[in-house]
């Protein structure tokens, strides 16, 4: 009965193709709004790191204006997927995607009249970080609205290649207003993006989610949490949410679930890992351009590190067939160790690009495995509040990573940091090998272990 329960998913685990996907009106919509967005946020972000270490000189001052941009996602990531279990994803979208536009509008303005000092940038970063940490959990929770079942995985990685490609153009796009014109225009541009989810939500007509009960991704989602035993099961059983729960209690209940489970909070502990060097590369690169006597050239540093990203990412397919899964994250740390040695030993700007292509291709590899693992492990009535979970991992941690490897650069230089984060990449290796994650996972979505067979 287990085996004809599969077999009946199995299809629909094939899924559209990613060009098939992308034919599908409302999925393309939300892929191209996203795509205008993202290069924003990153010319933002680029260009603010540039400005402020030609306000300061100092890395530090750097690693504290990108701890004020992704602190809030730590902050007020769970909280967000509490609300946006409880409210309309699309709506909650437009407003705080509205208010960040807002922002970014007034940060432009203060540009324009020479009134930007050190803390107000911060203070701005913080509040733009703000708007796209709560705007994260309720937009990736819209995947398993508008896509099949059995594409959420594919369709998972197309929408981390338009994340991708955001960081390419961005910071290239940073270095050409940068080179040629004021960080007036990067934060301009940066606001205009805005609109574009905002006039997305309005115009996708997303499906209602199905719970647990249902035929759709929630049963799939209830069956994969109960696989792994009665913990999670457990978990769920005593913590189904109510739409008259109280957002306190949908808090209490998402964290109570997450931790039950027996695999998500390792997938959690790698993709915290994933990001460690990439924040380290992102944060160093005014200072790394700076050594290397082209401050104006940070952009190009992130570029490189990106180009790599998208590279490992149109190929994660191929990479997939032939890796088995569970080598997968011990190749991306591995590659990620590499690239942070040779970018630290770079003498001159084009050899640091090049060494920042295998960051890259690492992180490309493992941040579509594990944001899947978690979308396909959670049942509908609790996926934005876990991945919201995903966003603090993913990005609500590095905020530390800016700080620790801001202090260290001041306290040496960014070589020697460099060097220490290669070695975090090289330790998490080890872990991974160790925990045996990605085969963890697999077990946990295998029908073997469902208590369906018996």
């Amino acid at each position: 009965m287990a085996r004809s329960a599969r077999d009946t998913t199995s299809g629909a685990d094939r899924g559209p193709t990613t060009i098939e996907l992308l034919r599908r009106r409302d999925f393309a919509i939300y892929w191209w709004s996203g795509l205008i967005n993202s290069p924003g946020n990153w010319l933002h972000n680029v260009t603010a790191s540039v400005l402020m270490y030609q306000l300061t000189g100092s890395p530090f001052m750097v690693g504290v204006l990108n701890f004020a941009t992704f602190i809030p996602t730590l902050l007020f990531s769970m909280p967000a997927g509490s609300l946006g279990d409880r409210v309309d994803k699309q709506r909650m979208v437009q407003v705080t995607q509205l208010c960040g536009g807002l922002v970014a509008g007034g940060l432009t303005l203060m540009s324009a009249l020479g009134h930007v000092t050190p803390w107000v940038l911060v203070a701005a970063c913080f509040l733009i970080g703000t708007a796209n940490a709560v705007t994260k959990p309720p937009i990736q929770a819209l995947i398993p609205m508008i896509v099949p079942r059995g594409a959420i995985a594919r369709a998972t990685a197309t929408n981390v290649m338009q994340f991708q490609f955001g960081q390419i153009v961005g910071p290239a796009l940073a270095s050409t207003v940068l080179l040629v014109a004021t960080p007036t225009w990067g934060f301009g541009i940066n606001a205009l993006t805005f609109l574009a989810p905002i006039v997305g939500m309005q115009l996708i007509h997303a499906r209602p989610a199905q719970g647990a009960a249902g035929d759709g991704g929630g049963a799939v989602g209830a069956a994969a949490a109960a696989d792994v035993g009665g913990a999670a099961a457990g978990a769920e059983a005593t913590a189904a949410p109510s739409k008259k729960a109280t957002s306190p209690r949908l808090l209490v209940e998402g964290f109570r679930f997450i931790l039950r489970h027996p695999v998500m909070p390792m997938v959690l502990v790698m993709i915290v890992l994933t990001n460690a060097t990439t924040e380290a590369l992102r944060t160093l690169s005014p200072t790394i351009a700076h050594e290397l006597l082209q401050p104006e050239a940070a952009g190009v540093v992130i570029m490189g590190y990106s180009i790599g990203a998208m590279c490992g990412l149109v190929g994660y397919g191929l990479i997939e067939r032939l890796l088995p899964r569970s080598r997968m994250l011990l190749t991306a740390f591995a590659l990620q160790a590499l690239g942070a040695v040779l970018v630290a030993l770079a003498p001159n700007l084009p050899l640091s690009v090049v060494g920042a292509l295998p960051i890259g291709i690492g992180f490309s590899l493992a941040t579509p495995l594990l944001s899947a693992s978690l979308q396909q492990l959670s049942p509908d009535e609790y996926r934005s509040r876990t991945m919201a979970a995903f966003q603090m991992a993913h990005l609500g941690v590095r905020p530390f990573f800016s700080l620790v490897a801001g202090a260290i650069a001041t306290v040496a230089n960014a070589k020697v940091a460099l060097a220490v984060f290669a070695v975090v990449a090289a330790a998490s290796t080890v872990v991974a090998h160790r925990r045996q994650v990605v085969t963890d996972v697999d077990a946990a979505r295998s029908p073997a272990s469902s208590p369906a067979r018996s």
